[in-house]
């Protein structure tokens, strides 16, 4: 690639969200590809002519004044033949207004609204996870379509084919920001179908890669929109960015030189990023004491998460805390998950049967039924017990079951060393 290129493909990345917002804004949701076609025209013209004359001293502004113009021309194109957002379209069908208008929607504060109007359209409750996720990556986040596919490890044509259709479903809600009646089950769906984004990058499924950390960092950057805007925010809205704060923290010591998972209870506590760990402390007490509203999951969560944070090394970490975090949680969502979370927690808290037993119930649970991770979590909690026997049993039929090679030898690692540690003199 040219420098030219790189320029380009940096600023598509940073400002193609901010431009499409814009442009879906002005066109209406119906037109989102109409939209689509005119970014694209905009940066199509940004690299012919900076490869011709060389690049702009504001390339950004010069973007931006091209998607301008770019929007002035389709819409006096097109204007006879198709419908606009409703409430524009008698500014824009006007020559007299069409270009105050335009000019009046590419405004930082109107792009700001737009951009909050397009994290709800995207992650609305009738869209499949599966489809919000590609959308968010396009349409939040300014990935390309190769972009997507590679972080998504699905084929281009599967990408544009689930793009297509999720579009085509959106096309039928209002791009606008929720009514007040409406704005609290509307923000619960955002926020999870972001953590959900952010645990796409956190949890990333790439055995070369482990962690995707432009997925953090993005979903990062949406939650803190939403944190920025006290008549949008609530509690959940600030826990989860405190949620997000901690995870993210720990990141550069959750994998080793050799890109190998590392365990909790082994990673370099120095390694863990203080600045990130302040925020999210600073954001969890104002979600405490700020908000009138129910603690929700996100909540919980942070505060589980918080407890890890604490601990300067993990021998003194609260696990009754953790434990009773759970017990919250659980009543919450109902999660076996969090009952297997829990379970591990009330093994470091000293009562490893009760955690064994627990476990053993969720076996029959439907949910979990084609899962590794009951039968994972037994073998942690049998070796935590020194039973070897059952602890290595139980992680070969997890291995069968299902988790990635990394999850795999980790699970295996913690097993031994667990056992080793049962059988040292000074156990």
């Amino acid at each position: 690639m040219t420098g030219i290129d790189t320029l380009i493909t940096q600023l598509y990345r940073e400002q193609a969200k901010r431009i499409l917002a814009a442009l879906t804004r002005v066109f209406g949701a119906a037109n989102i590809e109409l939209a689509e076609d005119t970014l694209q025209d905009a940066f199509g013209k940004a690299l012919d002519n900076w490869r011709a004359s060389g690049v702009p001293a504001n390339p950004v502004g010069w973007l931006f004044t091209t998607a301008k113009n770019q929007a002035i021309d389709v819409i006096r194109a097109q204007k006879s033949k198709m419908k606009f957002a409703e409430d524009l379209t008698h500014t824009l069908e006007s020559e007299w207004s069409l270009r105050s208008t335009i000019e009046l929607e590419f405004e930082e504060d109107k792009i700001k609204d737009d951009q909050l109007r397009m994290i709800f359209w995207c992650c609305h409750e009738e869209v499949k996870t599966e489809n919000q996720i590609p959308v968010i990556l396009q349409l939040l986040c300014g990935f390309s379509i190769p972009a997507i596919a590679r972080a998504l490890f699905l084929p281009e044509e599967t990408v544009k084919k689930r793009l297509y259709r999720t579009k085509q479903q959106l096309k039928k809600y209002e791009f606008e920001t929720p009514a007040a009646e409406k704005l609290p089950a509307a923000l619960d769906t955002v926020h999870t179908s972001l953590y959900l984004f952010f645990n796409e990058g956190y949890h990333c499924s790439d055995e070369k890669k482990n962690i995707d950390i432009d997925f953090c960092i993005e979903a990062l950057a949406l939650v803190r929109m939403l944190v920025d805007l006290p008549e949008i925010a609530n509690r959940e809205t600030l826990a989860l960015y405190a949620l997000m704060n901690f995870h993210i923290a720990r990141i550069n010591a959750r994998v080793d030189s050799e890109n190998q998972l590392v365990a909790i209870d082994q990673q370099d506590r120095n390694l863990w990023d203080k600045n990130h760990i302040k925020q999210a402390e600073c954001f969890l007490q104002l979600a405490q004491v700020n908000r009138p509203d129910k603690c929700g999951r996100f909540f919980y969560e942070a505060m589980i998460a918080q407890e890890h944070c604490k601990a300067v090394v993990f021998e003194q970490t609260s696990w009754q805390k953790i434990v009773c975090f759970y017990d919250d949680l659980i009543s919450i969502t109902h999660s076996p998950i969090a009952v297997i979370n829990q379970s591990i927690a009330m093994a470091y808290a000293g009562d490893v049967v009760a955690a064994i037993d627990q476990v053993k119930v969720l076996e029959a649970n439907k949910q979990l039924q084609a899962s590794h991770l009951p039968t994972a979590t037994l073998a942690h909690l049998y070796a935590k017990q020194g039973n070897a026997e059952k602890a290595r049993s139980y992680a070969v039929e997890a291995a069968k079951k299902g988790g990635t090679r990394q999850e795999h030898q980790l699970m295996t690692a913690q097993i031994e060393r667990l056992l080793a540690q049962r059988s040292s003199p000074s156990a």
